[in-house]
């Protein structure tokens, strides 16, 4: 869950830059970062207008990169690409990003922040990923309302959502994070009681608290317009998408599980039920996982196992064909076996398999059974 949101970053579409300028390989310093985002962004042609939660600080974008980090586009600790970082640089989409960044071509600011449909379901995955316990319940409260508006939303997700999703987390906390988690479910409960305190709306609005609703939900009502669930009226008034009334009950079938299923979940029972999808032969796939193997090995300094087989499978559903983490896992399972001199992995230090080397003249002579 993501305990602390800055209520400038509502923009989703910035993590493609973070992700296109860490494609070359090189680990950089979030702050650096951050001012490799900013002087990109700036030089990109704004066609958008004013639009909520434009890029215009060295704050903003630092905000920005540790959004980035939270959502799995940017790892911290190596300065590299993170998970879906890695699976986005993968897609053909990333390529207008890509030249702008190196300046073969520059690109428009409404290029950089709009979503396609594979993209949108990259984000939603990351934000599930990252923040099921909230956006889950969000998502399922967005649903019953289908109009609402910014207040309405900032008192019900603080006020209700908010502890829920505190209590579900400290069920899987320990150490010195459950105590902050205890301490701030304490502090929760008695959000209401303290916003009513307030004799008018002027003096709520000034206050601690009330930034505190401001930074936590409209960013992430944002974050939902930007995936396709919701638009964004003006004026604070939201409302449910067409597309999202059509797929709730996919969607919510991922919602019920636990987020450990997330993967299989999301691209079994949402992906292949939303997105017309047709099936791939053995050797589309082995090729698709060799090109997503030659991407990654530049840019990460350790391929995992599982960030492979994240990227293949958005690669694949880019390209229109079925897949999911868990069907690539088994390809690569099946490809190490029969060609033992040809694929490679071992588990590193932490357990999690690392893939070490994919021989591409392996799709010359193909024959799976």
């Amino acid at each position: 869950m993501i305990l602390e949101v800055h209520g400038d970053v509502c923009r989703l579409g910035y993590l493609k830059v973070v992700a296109c300028l860490l494609e070359d390989g090189v680990p950089r310093s979030p702050d650096y970062l951050a001012s490799l985002l900013l002087e990109t962004c700036r030089s990109a042609e704004n066609d958008v207008g004013g639009l909520l939660g434009l890029l215009r600080t060295e704050v903003n974008a630092v905000n920005y990169v540790k959004l980035a980090s939270q959502l799995g586009f940017y790892d911290r600790a190596t300065g590299r690409l993170g998970g879906f970082g890695a699976a986005y640089v993968c897609l053909s989409a990333s390529s207008p990003i890509k030249m702008h960044v190196t300046g073969e071509q520059p690109a428009k600011l409404s290029e950089m922040l709009g979503l396609n449909d594979v993209e949108r379901l990259l984000f939603l995955h990351a934000l599930l990923s990252a923040d099921f316990p909230m956006i889950s319940n969000v998502l399922r409260w967005v649903y019953r309302k289908r109009e609402f508006s910014r207040h309405e939303a900032m008192e019900v997700v603080m006020e209700e959502i908010y502890p829920e999703a505190l209590r579900r987390v400290l069920k899987k906390s320990d150490g010195r994070k459950r105590e902050l988690i205890v301490k701030e479910l304490e502090n929760s409960l008695r959000f209401r009681e303290e916003r009513l305190k307030y004799g008018s709306k002027v003096e709520w609005i000034r206050s601690r608290l009330y930034a505190k609703y401001r930074h936590s939900v409209p960013p992430r009502l944002e974050w939902l317009s930007d995936v396709g669930l919701v638009w964004n009226r003006g004026r604070g008034r939201y409302g449910v998408s067409e597309w999202f009334l059509q797929n709730f009950r996919d969607l919510d079938v991922v919602l019920q599980r636990s987020v450990e299923r997330l993967d299989q979940t999301f691209f079994g029972d949402f992906v292949q039920s939303v997105v017309p999808l047709r099936l791939a032969g053995r050797r589309v796939e082995v090729q698709f996982l060799t090109e997503c193997y030659r991407v990654l090995e530049r840019v990460l300094e350790k391929v995992r196992l599982d960030v492979l087989c994240l990227a293949t499978s958005y690669r694949m559903v880019e390209a229109g064909y079925r897949s999911s983490p868990a069907s690539v896992s088994r390809i690569f399972s099946h490809l190490s076996q029969r060609y033992p001199d040809k694929v490679f992995a071992y588990d590193s230090d932490d357990g999690s398999p690392e893939v070490t080397g994919v021989d591409i003249s392996l799709l010359n002579n193909l024959t799976l059974v």
